[in-house]
């Protein structure tokens, strides 16, 4: 049965993250970026290193959007399972720590699942995912530690990204939402700043958005959402004007060392910027270039070196490029994977997830759900990559005014939510041992 949850007004909000340590006890480190998810930060709690393929077939088409380490040494995923007919939901998959399938199930909600992570309440672990529901609605999703739904909560604001914070869970519904873990309250709601489809949440709580001012400008907005005053967020933030690309569509960011990333696509000239600035949002390098991609930003924890992945969908190949500290072209490496497709080609971002000595890729292939590993090299442990030659370009396009004499006017907005408990329902897969790298 449907029910309206609390929403709760910012004025009478009265209640005595990129996260490094969960404060509810995870011991998971969240490093979100542009198109992926650095949780984990490599092996031990936050989960094994990979050395092989996993491939899994199930009795429809399967695609995979995220995996992201779990507590226990195992995985959770988040995909899609479909037919064209009587299937078309959101999947949800755990593995253990040997990599075998711990649970499998569709959600209920359709149709497809796009991130989701881990969080430890009380000393239980519960999976929460967010995606595309059913007649044009989005979702937020909380599983028991057995898959069982503990709680969902549908909306019309499209969402595709969610992180935990220590008080709450924040996405990119509606702008940027904040959201208590039991989904029963919105906290807060900044109905202009986009999110982007993945971003950080800093150890200071500190997240940065993007606010329009025109098609051709606007600011980057410094929030600490670990306030549970809307107003209080508000007023406290920071911004730096930015400008010089046309018709600019925010993707996301990522935290590194001391520093930022930022993805934008210049619509009108059909072409993808990866900017870095340090933590003042002060501008230090910029990459660019044309052409159709789903993109997605690895940060190698070893080292200030990147791996910008594009998935090019004009060739229907995966490109990595491995980028150093000063995101030098001329010092780049690249190398592409031929038998990959993402979970959705229409979105600009695939989550990928960097662990301690190689890095997990979600898509599909041959209609079965797969995870690919990297190692911060480009290698791949079994298959052949091909070489590639894409033109990534150093340019000096877009500009960032750091004192900006004027601020964007963020605003305090709603959202309609709706809970119901949906039951999911269990899913058949089978493991396949196969290497379909090129």
């Amino acid at each position: 049965m449907k029910k309206t949850i609390n929403i709760i007004s910012l004025l009478a909000l009265v209640i005595t993250l990129f996260i490094v340590i969960i404060s509810c006890g995870t011991g998971v480190k969240f490093n979100n970026i542009l198109g992926s998810s650095s949780i984990g930060g490599g092996g031990g709690t936050g989960g094994n290193n990979l050395n092989f393929p996993l491939f899994f077939d199930g009795n429809n088409n399967e695609t995979f959007s995220s995996i992201v380490p779990t507590l226990d040494g195992g995985y959770f995923i988040t995909g899609q399972a479909s037919n064209g007919s009587t299937i078309d939901d959101a999947l949800f998959v755990k593995l253990n720590p040997d990599l075998t399938i711990a649970w499998s199930k569709l959600g209920s909600i359709g149709i497809r699942g796009t991130f989701g992570f881990e969080n430890i309440e009380n000393g239980t672990p519960y999976y929460y995912a967010c995606g595309y529901a059913n007649n044009n609605g989005f979702f937020i999703s909380k599983l028991k530690s057995d898959g069982t739904t503990n709680n969902i909560i549908y909306f019309s604001n499209s969402i595709s990204f969610i992180l935990p914070a220590n008080n709450g869970i924040i996405s990119n519904a509606g702008g940027i939402s904040k959201f208590d873990f039991d989904l029963n309250n919105l906290i807060w709601n900044i109905s202009n700043l986009n999110w982007g489809d993945a971003n950080f949440i800093t150890s200071n709580n500190e997240t940065v958005g993007y606010v329009r001012y025109t098609s051709n400008d606007g600011w980057l907005v410094k929030l600490n959402v670990s306030d549970d005053y809307g107003s209080n967020v508000i007023s406290s933030a920071q911004a730096a004007y930015m400008f010089g690309i046309s018709s600019v569509s925010f993707l996301g960011g990522l935290k590194g060392n001391n520093v930022f990333y930022f993805g934008f696509q210049d619509n009108n000239q059909n072409r993808f910027y990866l900017i870095k600035t340090d933590s003042y949002l002060e501008k230090r390098g910029e990459v660019s270039i044309n052409g159709n991609f789903n993109v997605s930003l690895v940060p190698d924890p070893s080292s200030n070196n990147v791996i910008l992945a594009l998935y090019d969908r004009s060739n229907n190949n995966l490109v990595l490029i491995k980028l150093d500290s000063t995101l030098n072209v001329n010092n780049s490496t690249q190398v592409k994977i031929s038998n990959f497709r993402p979970y959705y080609e229409y979105s600009y971002v695939m989550y990928f997830t960097p662990l301690t000595s190689n890095f997990l890729i979600p898509g599909e292939f041959n209609n079965n759900g797969l995870i690919y590993t990297f190692d911060y090299n480009l290698n791949p442990p079994c298959g052949n990559t091909s070489s590639s030659n894409l033109t990534l370009q150093n340019t000096n396009n877009i500009q960032i005014d750091t004192t900006p004499s004027e601020h964007p006017n963020l605003q305090s907005g709603n959202i309609e939510v709706d809970s119901e408990d949906t039951a999911t329902t269990d899913y058949q897969l089978t493991e396949i041992n196969a290497c379909p790298i090129n």
